[in-house]
């Protein structure tokens, strides 16, 4: 009876650790949203690695319909992610990354990722400063860096082997918190980055 008993416990523990959001690093998530270079405009799939995917945990199981005609469809997650291989904290626990995926049905065209405030984030950060030392290349379209309050950096970014990306940067800088929201487009989607500079 100890031995069953047991077993039901370990399975529970091991169930539970399996279970659990997998960690990844904002440029290895970066590489899975963004669409594989094809030559043709493509769009992203919307299951994005389908229920193997253990670094997205979606709210709910398909895409929905968003009233706001700016974005059509979308699909809302959390993500774990890590800047330059650090969980940030804020008052002991991890910070908490929302994703939504935004485009026509037929699969996304743009994506939106942002923090909750923390202290450990610092404002006026630029791409460099948050990705890992891997392989990409970018130029810098726009910046609005002249306040520590908020602002962003508008980037040309291309990985390897990925469709040239636009990612606009930014951060809202409160009290002594900060948020990062990433806006990643593709050259079809691209016309929906707000760059107004105040």
């Amino acid at each position: 009876m100890k031995k069953l008993i047991l077993s039901v416990i370990a399975t529970s523990i091991i169930t539970v650790c399996f279970a659990q959001q997998t960690k990844t690093s904002l440029y290895a998530l970066l590489k899975q949203l963004i669409t594989d270079s094809t030559g043709y405009e493509n769009v992203g799939d919307w299951s994005v690695g389908g229920a193997k995917n253990k670094i997205i945990k979606w709210a709910n199981d398909r895409v929905e319909m968003s009233e706001d005609t700016s974005i059509n469809f979308f699909r809302r997650a959390t993500v774990d992610i890590t800047i330059k291989g650090k969980t940030l904290q804020q008052a002991g626990q991890p910070v908490k990354w929302n994703l939504l995926l935004k485009g026509p049905r037929a699969g996304y065209t743009s994506f939106s990722m942002i923090s909750s405030p923390c202290s450990e984030l610092k404002p006026i950060f630029t791409i460099d400063s948050v990705m890992e030392k891997m392989p990409y290349s970018y130029k810098l379209l726009k910046s609005c860096n002249a306040k520590a309050v908020a602002g962003y950096y508008y980037y040309e970014l291309k990985l390897p082997k990925k469709d040239v990306a636009y990612v606009k940067l930014s951060w809202l800088s409160l009290n002594g918190n900060t948020a990062m929201r990433i806006d990643c487009y593709s050259s079809f989607s691209k016309y929906a980055a707000k760059l107004d500079c105040k």
